[in-house]
């Protein structure tokens, strides 16, 4: 989700329906995005995550850290939401960059198996975002932030099919008006007898302040192995709207033992 942050969930969450093994994972990705999110000027954000994330079939729990630079008038709301919004007062110049290390998130998912053939699973999904990054420069907001989400999977031989949505409580730094939204995906992920899988989602936010789009965007992905402990994953995006980015893309190593 995006929440379905399409891109640094979905490809591993659904690939881990076709098993139930304990494991440990440590990732790192780099992720470019640009748009002006309905404002006037171009925001440009490099994204670039560390995770480390613990499973067990039933239980899930994720904590990520990401490295930041951005680049126009946006702010940065977080791994959950890696959308930048134009807001009534801008921070910095179009042309000003800053970088530096963003929030903290972490993340606990509670999957339940619907039926005995593994056909229908449902997950159950808390987040919050802690403040651990520059609010001055925009890098985040300041504020410890919070969402819960629930997403319906349906497997069906080699293809997964999911939809869900959550609400997120966004906190309410000085001088600005930030809104708590809704938001949710639809989409699918096809394995293959190799290994590898490829998806496509559609995700939905509401605009988290007042005057911008709400956000609608397609994304893309392709997963593989590298090894029987190493995947690869990497994607593209483009935004349907003008509260979304223009376009974007990035990549994702992922160790798990």
């Amino acid at each position: 989700m995006k929440t379905l942050a399409v891109m640094f969930g979905i490809g591993s969450i659904y690939a881990g329906s076709l098993a139930y093994a304990q494991s440990f994972s440590v990732s790192a990705g780099a992720e470019y995005t640009t748009g002006d999110y309905g404002g006037g000027a171009d925001t440009d954000v490099f994204y670039a995550p560390i995770a480390i994330g613990l499973d067990n079939g039933d239980w899930s729990v994720r904590a990520s850290l990401p490295y930041l630079q951005v680049s126009g008038p946006g702010i940065f709301l977080g791994e959950d939401l890696p959308l930048v919004r134009d807001v009534a007062a801008p921070i910095r110049m179009a042309n000003e960059d800053v970088s530096g290390f963003g929030d903290l998130n972490l993340r606990v998912t509670k999957t339940t198996r619907l039926d005995d053939q593994g056909r229908w699973e449902l997950d159950l999904t808390g987040r919050v975002k802690l403040p651990t990054a520059d609010e001055d420069q925009g890098l985040g907001t300041g504020e410890a932030d919070y969402s819960a989400s629930a997403d319906l999977i349906r497997n069906i031989g080699t293809w997964s099919l999911f939809g869900g949505g959550g609400y997120r409580v966004n906190g309410d730094p000085d001088g600005r008006d930030l809104n708590d939204i809704a938001f949710g995906s639809l989409g699918a992920v096809r394995y293959t007898q190799a290994g590898s899988s490829w998806g496509l989602a559609y995700d939905f936010s509401q605009a988290a302040s007042d005057g911008v789009d709400d956000a609608h965007e397609l994304s893309s992905w392709l997963s593989f192995g590298l090894s029987s402990q190493v995947r690869v994953q990497v994607y593209g995006l483009t935004g349907l709207s003008d509260g979304g980015p223009d376009y974007g893309g990035g990549a994702r190593l992922v160790f798990s033992r």
